[in-house]
Formats: C-alpha cells, sequence, structure tokens
C-alpha cells in the first residue's frame, strides 16, 4: 500500500483543513520539488533524490507491503531524510508539525521513512522537513527526531487497524465477486441494439481498451453500458464510479441501481451530493475556527464509529449524511468521501474525478482479494472537454471586484477599512495588465509576479477574519473576495511551466479596468493523468462525433481507444428529420433571416397542436426572434430567461408535462432546456433548431483555433463546429425519448448541410448524402407526417420557408 495510507494517525486525530496532512499532495508542488532537488544534488554529492523505501509488516496473517519515496537523502555518515513539503503559508504548517508528531500524517510519514531505513541498515538517520513557500520560495527546516520505541507503539496500533481494515476489504471483494456471478440484466426484454451495445463493451474490455460510445436517447444506454461496466469491476472484487456533468444528472443512473437491486443484486450504492449543496454552514468553508462539522472531524468520526453505521446501508444519498452529521456534529460531504470505501457504485459529477486537487484522487484502498482498479463510466461524455477546460480558465474582472466594494463597506468595522485597501490593491493589479494607448482585448504574459503580493495579502488577512470569531454570513463578501482572486493565482502558479503551451492569458480593457483571463484550450494532458487511477475507462453520449476531436481533448490515446456508433432503436417512420436551407443564421445574414424564423416556426407549428421547442444559438437571438414571433391560433409562448433559476426551469418543464394549452418555448441551445433533459411522451412533439451555435468569434476563440491549428490541423473544426453541432445535436435529442415517442425535428440553416457540420450527426439521420433531409415542399411534407398518424393528411399552402434565400 502507499506509504501515504499507512502512515495515519492512530486513533484518529484532526480536523478538516488546509494543512491537515490528509490526502494527496497538491499537484502544483512537483515543480518545486524538483528544483529543491536539483539545487541539493549540485550542493552535495551525497545527496540522492526520489529513492524508493519498501517495507513489510506482518500482523493477523497478513502481510503489509509498504512503499514509499523519499524526497531525498544525504548519505553522510549520519545519513539524514530529507521530506520537501510546499504550501502557501510555510509558518503555519511548521505549527502544525511542530506538534504532536505522531498525530500529524506528514510526519507520520517522514517517521517511516526514518524508520524503515533504520530497519533495514541498523542506523539512525536524523530527519528533516524542508518546507518552501509556493508564493515566495522563502524556505525553512524543521528537524523531527525518530524514537523506534515510541514509533513502534504506534505502529502496533496501526497494525492491529490494518488488520481490522484487511478483513472487511476481504469481505467486501468477496461479496462484490458473489454479486457479480448472480448480476443479471435487469429487463426480461432488451432492447433493440442494447445487447449490442453490451457485447461491444465487453470486447472492448477484454481488449483493456478506453472506449467512447455514441448511443441515441431511447437505446437504454444508462443501464446498457452500467451493466456490462459494472459486473466486470464487481468480478474483480472492484467498484464502479460513475460520473455526470451535473449533479440534477444523478438520477438516470440511480435509477438504473434500483433497478439492478429490484432484480436481486446485491449492490451498495453512494450518491454524492455538491458540498455548497448539503453544507450545514452558511459558507461550506472548511475551517476548524470557523465549523464545528470540520473541528476534530477524524477524531468524531473513528470514535463514534460512523463509518461501520454507513457500511450497513445499501443506498447511500444527502438525506444519510445529513441525519448523520447534524447528530454527531461531523461535516456530511467529507463523511460521503470517507464512506466511499464501501460502496460498489458511486455516483457523482465530473469533478470527484476529473477537476484539480479532484476529491476522489484521495480515495484508496486495502487491495486485498481486489484485482486491478475502480472502473470509470463518463456520462455525457460530450460535456468532458470544454468542462476541463474551464476547470483551468479563471478570469478576474475589475467590474466584478468594484461591485464588492457597497459590500465591504458594510463589514464589521474591525475589518471594513483593510479589506477596502485590499480590494483597491486587487483593482491597482488588474489595471496594470492594461498597457497604455491599447484599447482593443490582447493577449499578455501570465503576471504572476503582480498577483501573487495581493493573494499574499488577501490569505493573512482571511486567516485572521476567520480567526476573530465573526458571524460569516451566506454570501460572504470578503470569502468571495479571497476565493475569487485564489482561484486565479493558483491557476497562474499551475501554468508557470514554459511548456504548457495550452494556456494563454488576455486582457480585455475597459473603463479605468478591464478582465484578465486565463484560458486553457486543451485540458487532455490533465484528463490522462486522471485515468491512471481507473482499469476501465467508458465514455458515452447521444453526441461523440466526430470521435478523433473527443479522444484527443478528453486525454485518450488515439492508437489505444475504441470507438463504436450504435443507431436508434425505434422505427424511423416515427420520426420527421428536415433541414431549411433556405434559412441563414450567418452574423452578416442575421437581419434579414429573424422574421423568416418566426413565419416558418408559426407556420409549421400551425399543422399539429402540441408542444414545441425553437432552441436558438444565444439569448440575444432568441429575443430577437421571439419579438417577431405570432403564434398559432390556441398556442402560448414561454422564453427562456438569461440566469433562469431551478425553479422557473421546473415550472416550464411541469407546465409542458401537464400537456394542456400547447405551448412553444423559446429556449438557447446548450442551456438548461436543451441538454440532459427527459421530455417523454407528448411532453414535447418537435423542436426547431435554429443554426448551429457557433461559438463567438473573439481574441480567446481565435486563439484557441491557432492552437487547434498548429497541434490537430483542425483549426476551424475544433474551435467552432464541432462544439456548434453537439449543442445542435443534443437540443434535437429532446424529441425522440421512446419506443412510443413521435416527433419533428426541423434544422434551420444551410450550413447544415456542410461536410464540417454534417460530419458531426448521427449515421441514421440519413444514409448516403444530408441532403436527403432536405425537402422539397417542407409543409407539406409536415402534414403528411402528421396526417399518417390520423389517418388524414392536411394540405398545406405553401410557405416562405419554401421559397429559396438569394442571400
Amino acid at each position: 500500500m502507499p506509504l501515504r495510507d499507512f502512515a495515519l494517525p492512530s486513533p484518529r486525530t484532526g480536523s478538516i483543513e488546509a494543512h491537515s496532512g490528509y490526502g494527496r499532495q497538491a499537484a502544483e508542488g512537483q515543480e518545486i520539488h524538483t528544483r529543491v532537488q536539483k539545487q541539493r544534488a549540485k550542493a552535495d554529492s551525497a545527496y540522492q533524490a526520489e529513492v524508493p523505501i519498501t517495507s513489510l509488516f506482518e500482523r493477523g496473517g497478513y502481510a503489509f507491503r509498504v512503499d514509499g519515496r523519499m524526497d531525498g537523502i544525504f548519505r553522510h555518515e549520519v545519513p539524514k531524510i530529507e521530506e520537501i513539503k510546499s504550501t502557501f503559508n510555510i509558518r503555519e504548517l511548521a505549527q502544525h508539525l511542530a506538534g504532536g508528531p505522531l498525530d500529524h500524517p506528514y510526519c507520520l510519514q517522514l517517521l517511516t521513512y526514518g524508520y524503515c531505513y533504520w530497519r533495514e541498515h541498523r542506523v539512525l538517520p536524523a530527519l528533516s522537513f524542508h518546507l518552501v513557500s509556493t508564493r515566495s520560495g522563502d524556505a525553512d527546516d524543521l528537524d523531527l527526531l525518530l524514537d523506534p520505541a515510541r514509533y513502534e507503539q504506534w505502529l502496533d496500533r496501526r497494525l492491529d487497524e490494518l488488520v481490522v481494515e484487511a478483513q472487511q476489504a476481504e469481505k467486501r471483494a468477496a461479496r462484490r465477486r458473489k454479486a457479480a456471478t448472480s448480476f443479471t440484466f435487469p429487463f426480461a426484454n432488451p432492447r433493440p441494439g442494447q445487447i449490442e451495445l453490451m457485447e461491444t463493451i465487453e470486447r472492448f474490455m477484454t481488449e483493456k481498451r478506453p472506449m467512447l460510445i455514441q448511443a441515441p436517447t431511447g437505446l437504454g444506454k444508462t443501464v446498457g453500458v452500467l451493466y456490462p461496466v459494472a459486473k466486470e469491476a464487481l468480478s474483480r472484487g472492484q467498484r464502479v464510479v460513475y460520473v455526470t456533468p451535473k449533479n440534477s444528472q444523478h438520477s438516470v443512473a440511480e435509477d438504473a441501481v434500483t433497478r439492478f437491486q429490484e432484480a436481486g443484486a446485491k449492490l451498495k450504492s453512494l450518491s454524492i451530493t455538491a458540498k455548497g449543496k448539503i453544507c450545514f454552514m452558511n459558507e461550506p468553508l472548511c475551517n476548524p475556527d470557523y465549523c464545528e462539522y470540520a473541528r476534530d472531524y477524524y477524531g468524531k468520526v473513528y470514535g463514534e464509529g460512523l463509518l461501520d453505521i454507513l457500511a450497513r446501508k445499501r443506498k447511500l444519498k444527502a438525506r444519510t449524511f445529513r441525519d448523520l452529521g447534524e447528530q454527531y456534529r461531523v461535516c456530511p460531504f467529507e463523511l460521503q468521501l470517507d464512506s466511499a470505501r464501501e460502496a460498489d457504485i458511486i455516483i457523482c459529477d465530473y469533478n470527484y474525478v476529473f477537476a484539480p486537487r479532484s476529491a476522489l484522487g484521495r480515495m484508496a484502498d486495502i487491495g486485498v482479494d481486489q484485482t486491478g482498479k475502480p472502473n470509470l463510466v463518463i456520462d455525457e461524455a460530450h460535456n468532458l472537454p470544454a468542462r476541463a477546460m474551464d476547470y483551468y480558465s479563471p478570469a478576474l474582472s475589475s467590474v466584478v471586484l468594484e461591485n464588492m466594494r457597497g459590500e465591504i463597506r458594510a463589514v464589521t468595522p474591525r475589518f471594513r477599512h483593510e479589506a477596502e485597501e485590499l480590494l483597491d490593491g486587487c483593482l491597482q493589479a488588474v489595471a496594470a495588465c492594461h498597457a497604455p494607448g491599447v484599447t482593443k482585448p490582447q493577449r499578455i504574459e501570465p503576471p504572476t509576479d503582480l498577483f501573487f503580493t495581493p493573494h499574499s495579502r488577501l490569505s493573512v488577512f482571511l486567516s485572521r477574519y476567520l480567526d476573530s470569531g465573526v458571524e460569516i454570513p451566506h454570501q460572504d463578501v470578503i470569502l468571495r473576495l479571497c476565493h475569487y482572486w485564489a482561484e486565479f493565482t493558483e491557476t497562474l502558479e499551475f501554468i508557470g511551466h514554459p511548456d504548457r503551451q495550452e494556456f494563454f492569458t488576455t486582457f480585455h480593457p475597459h473603463g479605468t479596468g478591464g478582465t484578465v483571463k486565463i484560458t486553457c484550450c486543451d485540458a487532455s494532458a490533465m484528463l490522462e493523468d486522471c485515468y491512471a487511477d481507473y482499469e476501465q475507462v467508458v465514455g458515452f453520449s447521444a453526441t461523440l462525433k466526430p470521435f478523433d476531436y473527443y479522444v484527443r481533448l478528453s486525454g485518450l490515446k488515439v492508437d489505444r481507444v475504441r470507438t463504436a456508433e450504435f443507431a436508434s432503436p425505434f422505427p424511423r417512420e416515427r420520426r420527421k428529420l428536415l433541414i431549411i436551407p433556405q434559412i441563414s443564421t450567418r452574423y452578416s445574414h442575421r437581419e434579414r433571416n429573424y422574421a423568416k424564423i418566426a413565419e416558418a416556426v408559426q407556420r409549421v407549428a400551425a399543422l399539429r397542436k402540441g408542444n414545441y421547442f425553437v432552441f436558438l444559438p444565444s439569448f440575444e437571438f432568441l429575443e430577437r426572434v421571439a419579438s417577431l414571433f405570432q403564434p398559432p391560433a390556441g398556442f402560448v409562448v414561454v422564453r427562456q430567461e438569461r440566469g433562469m433559476k431551478a425553479a422557473g426551469i421546473e415550472a416550464v418543464v411541469e407546465n409542458l408535462r401537464a400537456q394542456g394549452t400547447p405551448t412553444i418555448v423559446f429556449a438557447v441551445q446548450g442551456g438548461s432546456f436543451s441538454e440532459g433533459m427527459d421530455y417523454a411522451g407528448e411532453m414535447i412533439i418537435g423542436a426547431f433548431v435554429v443554426g448551429p451555435p457557433l461559438p463567438t468569434y473573439d481574441l480567446e476563440r481565435e486563439q484557441m483555433r491557432s492552437y487547434y491549428q498548429q497541434k490537430y490541423a483542425a483549426g476551424f473544426e475544433y474551435a467552432y463546429t464541432i462544439p456548434a453541432m453537439a449543442k445542435a445535436i443534443q437540443a434535437a435529442g429532446r424529441v425522440i425519448r421512446s419506443e412510443t415517442d413521435r416527433g419533428l425535428i426541423v434544422l434551420m440553416d444551410r450550413r447544415f448541410l456542410e461536410p464540417g457540420f454534417s460530419q458531426a450527426m448521427p449515421a441514421d439521420w440519413f444514409t448516403a448524402d444530408v441532403a436527403e433531409v432536405v425537402s422539397g415542399s417542407i409543409l407539406r411534407d409536415v402534414a403528411d407526417f402528421w396526417g399518417t398518424e390520423s389517418g388524414e393528411a392536411t394540405v398545406a399552402s405553401p410557405a416562405s420557408p419554401q421559397s429559396r434565400d438569394k442571400d
């Protein structure tokens, strides 16, 4: 087992905080480690870096092999082992390490290195921490004394714990293997295509290949993917981690797990709820001085046996964690993560696997009777490249900062003046990025030094603010300011390596300040590192074409990945797909086409009463078309609003579900209504997808195009076409959701006929050429489609969409 998982306090102690020592070390500290090691080697020929160390401990019929790697050792007459730790505030970390050496994981790690060395060589080494500030580069050394007899007292307790953990792991693996032998598909009659889907995944897994699967809604792909992936993992005594773009999309996977359980599978599932939604405090701030649920968290959890209580439950969701958290005064969010060991299927957001410092990265099992690693399932995998880029693309705006001033003037007088001074310093740093005389956005060098000074001052100020005992209100402005700035500077630190060509920094001037942005245009390298924790990787979506784009930008290896596409299992005659090429949404054509779009929607929708969506490229486009739209008789119109809250979205969905008055909903592609929503039956009978929603043509997007052209020889496709088509196809996919659905999909833009756009379309949209879905008589074709349902076709008069657009 890794030494970091072995060297933990026994019994557990400590609070949830930055310097607790629990969890994996931040990745950005690696560069500091390497720099210090080179300096040491240059100054002392007896120094050796990255020295592996292994020790075997036996207890209770088990042998525990502990593997670690010393940061460095000075091979002098009295050897000295050095552990390098980097952090923003080395003084705070030093204070934590200077406490009880057997109560802090970092100290126990260093002591274990020393003990293993002493055990092998019978020479007692000197031990020392080398603490380095990530902000200033300042360093300090802290010696640690190894007392073998005292260490062995801890060792005895820890080995006894590990015996219990090994016994639990053995039972857990046996339970999973047994579950795999009786794991059955939960439906007596799989849908057409489901069997082929499952067989394909099974074949790819035997080849140990990561895979991307495109399958349409209605195939039953969630169950079809999860069944073979879970069965394979369980057969090895392992678990499955199932990730979705949003917490709100967990329900589909949860329903699948419920189906398995109802079919007899003895599965334990865990659904992880976001920290902000499950936290008891006004602010989800893990600081023991502020939050009693973080204070002595580890002592309370292990002392009260809370993990044993959770291990006896089959379904773990937010309610359970909140109830236990309230009863025992422990953090419900952290309790979710610590309970993950017993879960067979973990359902969570992308963040827990792919974000920097991902929470599940610290999850480790004793591998008794387990083979390999957990399996990973990525739902709606078309979202992954953009989501991962967003993790590393923060911005700082002088407008956002200045808007905090009024709130800062309302904070307690004790901190008001200093907070406003700090705000002024932040605004000055942003303004300093503005080159004199420049009025347009421009690319700049990362302003590292300029931004770290305010970061240092804000960090010190925040510590005093939290230590003061002031009441922290919801959306506290001091916390917002500090976190807003820290998010940016942390990314600045991460991109400091000169080889990171996938990052660039820009400045957008406005007023006396501006916005400074870091843009990541390719997070594939970071994603690739994440896959190392998993045995099998299966990404699936209804929108994964062209495959090469999603393979590359998802961090998968082109020469290893397997791809497959599955057609809709439903009769094609139940869906009418049309392209209206006479409409153009190109920027220069829009003024001449807003009215055409409004009229086309009005005349087509009038052919059959029901609920329709009109999906537009942007809110501005939506407002222009909706302002010209005259609904057919008997219809009402609803518009998606900017920043629409969950309650407003649900109200619209409930109205559609009620199927009362026929409704036409104007919404944006890529928004809440167009992805991850299930409109079953006749909740909607048609969707108008107006134009591929090409990203805004701006400095950042053009820089991205240049990068993609240089690296992948596909600049425009990767920067504009493919992201736009993913949104358009997702919007179109809202119509046909089951074998009983019948619906109309109208694509409105001549660009849908161009090869760069049509290559992203599902294979079953046309047979040989996308021109097949262009109609010579749109209203008649739509009327005939609806008429086949009632046996009566409606004869329509010609409408403007049929006329040629001469633009």
